[in-house]
């Protein structure tokens, strides 16, 4: 267990995943956090499939609202509060963590540039959007780039990202078949805190859990996460 947890400080992962919610590829993750003795909460965007919504320009209103509610109701349960975002979930997350003044604020495979958009958006004429599609994320990240006002939350990041300054940690797959890796330099390099770690991990693509450096990219996340509070709880005196 984390020396804060021994003494007392009680912290909390608050991890927002991609679009296609459910929780594939993130219980592993939050399986290893809870075992370290972190509080976790898997919140999901919650996208109606099916729906015209998913379609409508302003829906990612309407994913940061939810997401926030739930946040409200996990940040009060903590005394440490860090917010994980994979993939789309790392753009809300941005949002949150600079709203709320988190400890820290970690995103994985976060998409600011695509891969090839023009496949993807092939793939979705061809497939639709339905649930069960094997390509389902490839689809819905897309359909975020193209149809869902993109442009409006990449807005609202960026302006976060000049803002925000709890401790950021950068993590995306070199394979990576959806998120261009210049994505997570660009998240890096926009943040202008001082306290800011960026890593790679060359073999693994976007489902970075599931990959074959899961583990590795458990312990970076764990070292970061101990750092930062413990920075955190030496200038507040507690340690």
């Amino acid at each position: 267990m984390a020396v804060f947890a021994k003494k007392n400080g009680r912290v909390g992962c608050f991890i927002l995943h991609g679009v296609s919610g459910d929780r594939f590829g993130v219980e592993a993750l939050c399986s290893y956090l809870e075992e370290q003795g972190y509080g976790t909460y898997c919140c999901g965007i919650g996208i109606e499939f099916g729906s015209v919504k998913l379609f409508n320009t302003y829906a990612y209103l309407e994913w940061l609202y939810r997401a926030e509610r739930k946040f409200e109701e996990f940040y009060k349960e903590y005394d440490y509060v860090v917010v994980i975002g994979v993939s789309v979930g790392g753009l809300i997350g941005i949002l949150l963590a600079e709203k709320y003044m988190v400890d820290a604020l970690i995103t994985i495979n976060t998409p600011i540039y695509l891969v090839d958009a023009k496949k993807v958006l092939e793939m979705l004429y061809r497939e639709g959007v339905r649930v069960g599609n094997p390509h389902l994320n490839r689809i819905i990240i897309l359909a975020l780039y193209h149809l869902m006002g993109f442009n409006r939350l990449f807005h609202q990041v960026k302006k976060a990202l000049y803002r925000l300054r709890c401790p950021l940690l950068v993590i995306q797959g070199k394979k990576d078949d959806i998120v261009d890796w210049k994505s997570a330099s660009y998240i890096y390099d926009s943040f202008l805190g001082q306290d800011k770690e960026i890593q790679y991990f060359p073999k693994s693509g976007h489902f970075i859990f599931l990959d074959c450096e899961s583990r590795l990219v458990f312990i970076r996340l764990h070292q970061f996460i101990e750092k930062s509070v413990e920075n955190k709880m030496l200038v507040e005196g507690y340690i």
